[in-house]
């Protein structure tokens, strides 16, 4: 991080003058037994005030939300953030991961988030995790992610002590998102599992495709996030030196992303299999369909073929003479009706 200035450290021991700033996404808040907002704070006071509050067991979070690339950038030039970690934020949609700098460590994972329509969508949160400074960085794209400061606010004391369980409880609280993306998934694959296989109910094709982009989505913020965390265990271990108490919690994370990937593809699977038997349904209903359709073509043939013959102009047709052979007529087109509609029945055309 660069070093202050003399003229930085002697700010730093006066309180806080306003700071000439309109960026409405920037928050900066200082984290120890309690969250005390800095309102009147800009990204220029944050090295001193690093340096100044080392030494009571706190640290400063920035928090961004959707900013601008103008305000990523400052950010970058204030806390020495490298270059690389902060192109990921500004060229968006990258993978989720974990990457180790010689001053900080770099998080990246996808939300999974729910619209104001109830669609799923993947979010971003980006976290730099250094010594005495922690800063967040949110995308919802359209969702609605949770909020940050609220969560440590509501956390247990030991998420305040230090960056990296402050850091802990903002990941965890993302991979119980997935948690409860997967939890939504399970009840609705449930759900359309009774649909495609009851007699009574016609499934919803347009439920099944939602159902498997949903999957699709939480599979691949989890199954990105869950591999990252796995590989790079040592370094998230290394920064957790002093917060000792939290490594166990940090092994429930990687366990927690890990089930829920594993979850998630076994609901892809059986997602498949009930996708397969709602086509196969969707097919016998088709070949059902066109059983009957050409059983009542057959019925009507027989009337029609019988018109049509005493139709022509012909004088030597069959009871066209008597006065009574309209009825005789009539009754045989009913009797092989009757017939023909039996045969339908029993061969369950009908």
């Amino acid at each position: 991080m660069p070093q202050p200035s003399q003229e930085q450290n002697e700010s730093a021991t006066r309180d806080l003058a306003p700071a000439d700033t309109d960026d409405d996404s920037l928050r900066i808040f200082i984290v120890g037994s309690e969250i005390e907002p800095l309102t009147d704070a800009a990204l220029e006071d944050v090295p001193p005030i690093v340096r100044r509050i080392r030494r009571k067991d706190e640290f400063i979070w920035l928090h961004l939300f959707e900013p601008d690339e103008d305000t990523v950038r400052r950010a970058r030039d204030v806390l020495g953030i490298h270059p690389t970690a902060v192109a990921d934020v500004v060229s968006r949609r990258q993978q989720p991961k974990v990457q180790k700098f010689d001053e900080h460590l770099f998080v990246m994972l996808w939300n999974v988030l729910h619209t104001p329509e109830e669609a799923l969508v993947l979010g971003e949160t980006f976290l730099y995790i250094g010594e005495g400074w922690l800063l967040t960085v949110q995308r919802g794209n359209g969702g609605n992610p949770p909020d940050l400061p609220k969560l440590l606010e509501e956390a247990p004391d030991q998420a305040r002590t230090d960056t990296m369980p402050a850091a802990y409880t903002i990941m965890g609280e993302i991979v119980d998102g997935y948690a409860r993306a997967a939890a939504a998934v399970e009840s609705a694959l449930e759900e359309l599992e009774e649909q495609v296989f009851s007699e009574s109910e016609r499934e919803d094709h347009h439920r099944i495709y939602r159902i498997r982009k949903d999957i699709g989505r939480v599979d691949r913020a989890v199954s990105s996030i869950a591999a990252a965390l796995h590989e790079s265990t040592r370094h998230l271990e290394t920064l957790t030196v002093g917060s000792e108490r939290i490594v166990p919690y940090l092994h429930d994370l990687l366990d927690d992303a890990a089930g829920t990937a594993a979850l998630i593809n076994n609901q892809s699977k059986g997602l498949d299999a009930i996708l397969s038997s709602y086509e196969n349904n969707v097919a016998a209903r088709q070949n059902q369909d066109m059983r009957t359709i050409s059983a009542f073509a057959a019925l009507l043939a027989v009337p029609t073929l019988i018109a049509g013959l005493y139709g022509m102009n012909f004088k030597n047709i069959p009871l066209v003479q008597w006065q009574y052979g309209w009825i005789v007529i009539g009754l045989t087109i009913v009797v092989l009706d009757l017939v023909i509609y039996g045969l339908f029945k029993r061969r369950r055309w009908l």
